[in-house]
Order: C-alpha cells, then structure tokens, then sequence
C-alpha cells in the first residue's frame, strides 16, 4: 500500500506539468541576489501594495456603507458573526496574491537597476529566455494579471456583501 502524496509532491507534479523546465531553472539562480529579490519582494509586498490594496478595497466599501467609515478599528474585531467574518476575509486574503505579483515586478525592477545584480541574472540566465529581465516579468504578467483579476473580483465581492462588521 502505498501513501498518497504529500503538499509539496503535489505542487511539484504541477508545476512539472505546467511549468516545464522549472527545475533547471531553479538551479541556476544560486546568487545571493536571486535571495535578496525575494527578501525585497516580500518585503514590499505587506507594507507597501498590500496595505495600498487593502485601503482602496476598504474605502470603496464605504462607498456601499458609508455608515462604516471610521470603523475600520472594528474590522476582525471581537464578536464577529459568521457572515461579517466570511465577507471581510473574502476582502482582505485575496488582495494577497495581486500584492503579491506587484512586490516581484517591482523587486525585479529594482535587481535590474542594480549593476552587479544584473550581470549576476544575465549570467544565471544564459540563454534562458524564461529567465531574463524580460521573460521573468512576462511570465509574472502572464500569471499575475488573470490570478489579480480573478481575486479583485473576490475581494469586491467580499466588500459588497460586508453589511455589518459584527
């Protein structure tokens, strides 16, 4: 008998079958750049677009129920009925994943603007057009503007049904 696969071969398995080539690629970036783009990504990512996404979501939600402004203090607060908690997480979490792209695109743009960042990336990518400046941000595009559009449409959903905050 054998074990069903974990998380991690699952994700493995999809990627294989979707991003071919996926782990050459990941083997080639072995510079202590490619781990500061990601340290920068994720740390534009919550303080800067996240907070930006989550505000606009929020202040077009009052646009539906002004009665709320200035109770944003009462978002996730104590005695959250069920309802109020399911609308404000669909809000909130899916603004996750355009922040997301939006903190790598800005990442590699600023890798790029970085000398010897950039010869280190050119050199990784030898060849490889999936891993140069230019690929890499149409690949993040490729995925990151039909992933956002599908989670904006989540996330106002969540913020047109978020009626009451308790």
């Amino acid at each position: 008998m054998s074990t069903p696969p974990g998380p991690y071969d699952l994700i493995r398995r999809g990627m294989d079958r979707w991003r071919p080539g996926w782990r050459e690629r990941a083997a080639k970036r072995k510079s202590a750049w490619d781990v500061l783009g990601l340290v920068v990504g994720f740390a534009i990512l919550f303080p800067g677009f996240g907070y930006c996404f989550f505000r606009a979501a929020w202040a077009l939600h009052i646009r539906f129920y002004p009665a709320h402004a200035g109770h944003l203090r009462e978002f996730w607060g104590d005695g959250i009925s069920f309802h109020a908690f399911l609308s404000s997480f669909l809000m909130a979490v899916p603004l996750f994943v355009p922040a997301l792209f939006a903190g790598l695109l800005v990442s590699n743009v600023l890798m790029w603007l970085i000398p010897p960042a950039r010869r280190v990336m050119e050199r990784e990518a030898a060849g490889d057009p999936e891993m140069t400046f230019r690929g890499a941000n149409r690949g993040l595009l490729k995925f990151g503007i039909p992933a956002s559009a599908v989670c904006f449409v989540l996330s106002f959903i969540g913020l047109a049904t978020l009626y009451s905050l308790r």
